[in-house]
């Protein structure tokens, strides 16, 4: 449970970027988070706990936790980088 009392679970979503750098990594973060901030705002609790890019691979990994897959896609649309794959209530381990 979220300390909103509503169940929480995490998502990965998945982003294929030809021209991977740092500088769209930080972008697009930084948009991500802006959104997130606006969809919590209006009553979505949504986290961005991660983005994880691998070049060699053209990949961009998001991992969030939100009450639902929708407000994840949400935050994405809205962000302007829709995810080309969103995997519904992954497993993650962040430790501390």
């Amino acid at each position: 449970m979220s300390s909103s009392g509503l169940p929480q679970r995490c998502y990965l979503a998945e982003w294929y970027r030809s021209e991977l750098t740092e500088e769209l990594l930080d972008s697009a973060v930084t948009k991500l988070d802006e959104c997130v901030s606006s969809v919590c705002a209006q009553g979505s609790p949504v986290r961005l706990l991660m983005a994880l890019a691998v070049p060699d691979d053209q990949l961009v990994f998001g991992v969030f936790v939100a009450g639902s897959e929708e407000i994840v896609d949400r935050v994405c649309r809205e962000a302007g980088i829709p995810a080309h794959r969103l995997s519904a209530a992954i497993d993650a381990r962040v430790p501390r």
